[in-house]
């Protein structure tokens, strides 16, 4: 009886390499079809909201209303001065609202792209960029209502303001690992879609959006273990509180770390059977 070979340790660390610089060259290639993946997006939209007589510009109205809505429920109940807690709920809002996409799009990234997929040999990364776009335009339509309430409520930028744009970036890279991440699980289990969407919905409230820790009690020592709490902070403690928070960018830097070598290695890994769970 003949007994297979076991695969030598050198043979395991060749294929490991060769994985990694496969899915390294995928999401290369895939940032370098930006029109593909920005026009992609930008039709979706379009599509979205064809034969409306504001097109895109529901985007910022819906989100003026949303967070308008928001202000005075929540404001009438938190003892903060209204103009600092405007600005506090819309600012960290628009970060959620980017964040939450980011997961519930992730989810369905790949999911979502199977006609082309099956029909067109693109780098998968492609299809996570545009979603990740698309995110980014609805951001960018909310943010011109951020920008204004920020203005009327006083909070003019500081020195502080600097650090927005890095925080912003980073937050798009973890955006980029989440749909690496979570679009290769989805693929394959599809219940984890659902189940991370009412995640999402749970951890709204457990988020500092409409409510100040000071509020809570020592429900507040929870906060340490929500991730959200300081990508949201990184954001908005520069534009209300004209200081940068230390602490939750020494935490965000080290959880996008730690996500972005899980992803790869997620993404590494199963790159080469994806075609086959569609």
């Amino acid at each position: 009886m003949t007994v297979a070979a076991r695969p030598s340790d050198t043979e395991q660390h060749r294929d490991w390499s060769k994985r990694f610089r496969e899915a390294g060259r995928d999401i290369a290639q895939g940032a370098l079809k930006f029109e593909l993946w920005t026009s992609l997006a930008q039709d979706d939209l379009r599509q979205r909201y064809r034969r409306t007589v504001f097109g895109l510009a529901w985007l910022t109205f819906s989100y003026l209303v949303f967070i308008t809505a928001k202000i005075f429920i929540f404001g009438a109940l938190n003892p903060a001065p209204l103009a600092w807690f405007a600005a506090y709920v819309t600012v960290g809002f628009l970060v959620w609202q980017l964040l939450n996409s980011f997961v519930v799009d992730g989810c369905t990234s790949l999911i979502n792209s199977e006609t082309w997929v099956k029909g067109v040999q693109l780098p998968y990364s492609t299809y996570f960029y545009e979603s990740i776009w698309r995110d980014i335009i609805i951001f960018a339509y909310s943010a011109v209502v951020a920008a204004v309430v920020l203005v009327l409520t006083g909070h003019l930028p500081g020195w502080a303001a600097l650090s927005v744009p890095p925080a912003l970036v980073l937050i798009v890279v973890n955006g980029l690992f989440v749909h690496m991440l979570l679009g290769v699980i989805c693929l394959r289990y599809r219940d984890i879609a659902q189940i991370a969407q009412t995640a999402m919905r749970v951890l709204f409230f457990l988020t500092p959006l409409v409510w100040t820790p000071e509020q809570v009690g020592p429900i507040a020592a929870f906060l340490v273990w929500n991730p959200f709490t300081y990508l949201i902070d990184i954001v908005r403690a520069p534009l209300i509180d004209g200081q940068i928070p230390a602490l939750s960018w020494i935490v965000s830097l080290g959880l996008t770390a730690a996500l972005g070598a899980v992803a790869f290695t997620v993404f590494a890994f199963f790159r080469n059977r994806l075609a086959v769970w569609y």
